[in-house]
């Protein structure tokens, strides 16, 4: 009779029966890695201190909630790692000169750690962005969302048309080169072009800005791709003005931008004299300075509220409003179903009169 090892059917399924988490309130999450990607940008690896799987969409981002120096802070972070490897969770994040968060990170978190992580968030989701030719553009680190997608196609062994466009300083800023050059030498449909703007002895590959010419040239069938993006607001800007310059559809366009300022006209600081604030859990009433934001108002009482971006993008000082009305300047950071059913977000929201918040 031939030795052999069983394994009981309850421990090989185990991993199947776990609980997806895929829950908006903050969750504790164990770090298990932290890998150097670059000289400036490391990847977080997570797994759930409760034991189960994530439950997310390519392309969506997360809320780390963290205590610096005893105060309570929120970042958001795009998730790198794919929904098809669904038992950990990395972020990968860029070391920025001042920065709060990323400074931390870099410094103090390590294997071992548990900190608070609250998600998914987000619509720049593949799953829900049709396209047969995808064109991913990433800037810097906005390379983080669009690896997710290319993990999870890659990992389904889609027979689509794929390629990538990463734009970066210099060859040691490009983040998971080594990974993409195996995955382009793995998948014949996926093609990798890696871009420098400054010039190095050591580079061999394209140099440049983004620019329409560049990117026709580039990427000659570009008019009948779908575009997803994420890089910096300058890198996005430039972009945008590169696809219009090439003739691209608008419509075939979807992007995640990583900082940049609210845009549109200031908003009208007379109208906010008048306006209140009112926190019904909290008990507590404040009286709006002119252009004080929902945010600074809860600051100025006390109350908490997390913030990520704090420009409208990352959805983190989701509230609900009660009553009242608000002039919101939001960059994309709230569904159309979170704002019918009355969220606003705290960061770029002014009172327009007398707002009662779930707070």
């Amino acid at each position: 009779m031939n030795a052999h090892t069983s394994f009981p059917a309850s421990d090989f399924f185990a991993p199947m029966r776990q609980r997806q988490w895929a829950d908006a309130s903050p969750q504790a999450m164990l770090c298990r890695a932290v890998i150097d990607e670059t000289h400036d940008v490391k990847t977080f690896v997570f797994s759930a201190a409760s034991d189960c799987m994530f439950c997310f969409n390519a392309g969506q981002h997360v809320v780390l909630h963290l205590a610096i120096d005893g105060v309570a802070v929120a970042r958001s972070y795009s998730v790198s790692s794919p929904p098809t490897r669904p038992l950990d969770l990395h972020i990968t994040v860029k070391r920025t000169p001042g920065g709060l968060v990323s400074n931390w990170l870099h410094e103090n978190l390590r294997a071992g750690d548990e900190i608070k992580i609250e998600g998914p968030r987000g619509s720049f989701k593949l799953d829900g962005l049709p396209g047969e030719k995808p064109l991913f553009l990433a800037g810097g680190s906005g390379i983080t969302p669009l690896m997710s997608m290319l993990r999870t196609l890659t990992d389904r062994a889609s027979d689509l048309d794929l390629c990538l466009i990463y734009s970066a300083r210099s060859p040691r800023d490009l983040i998971f080169r080594s990974e993409l050059d195996a995955l382009a030498a793995r998948f014949r449909n996926l093609s990798v072009t890696c871009v420098c703007s400054r010039a190095d002895p050591s580079w061999a590959g394209p140099t440049g800005r983004m620019d329409g010419p560049l990117l026709l040239r580039l990427v000659p069938d570009l008019r009948e791709r779908t575009v997803y993006a994420c890089g910096p607001e300058q890198y996005m800007k430039a972009l945008r003005d590169g696809l219009g310059q090439a003739g691209v559809d608008p419509r075939g366009y979807h992007e995640e931008s990583f900082g940049g300022a609210l845009g549109g006209a200031a908003p009208d600081v007379a109208s906010a004299v008048s306006s209140s604030v009112h926190f019904a859990r909290s008990g507590l009433e404040h009286r709006c300075a002119p252009g004080e934001t929902l945010l600074e108002a809860a600051r100025n009482c006390g109350v908490y509220v997390p913030t990520g971006c704090q420009q409208g993008i990352c959805g983190a000082c989701r509230i609900a409003k009660l009553s009242g009305e608000v002039a919101m300047q939001d960059l994309g950071g709230l569904t159309s179903e979170e704002k019918s059913a009355g969220f606003v977000l705290a960061c770029c929201s002014r009172a327009q009169g007398s707002v009662l918040l779930d707070l």
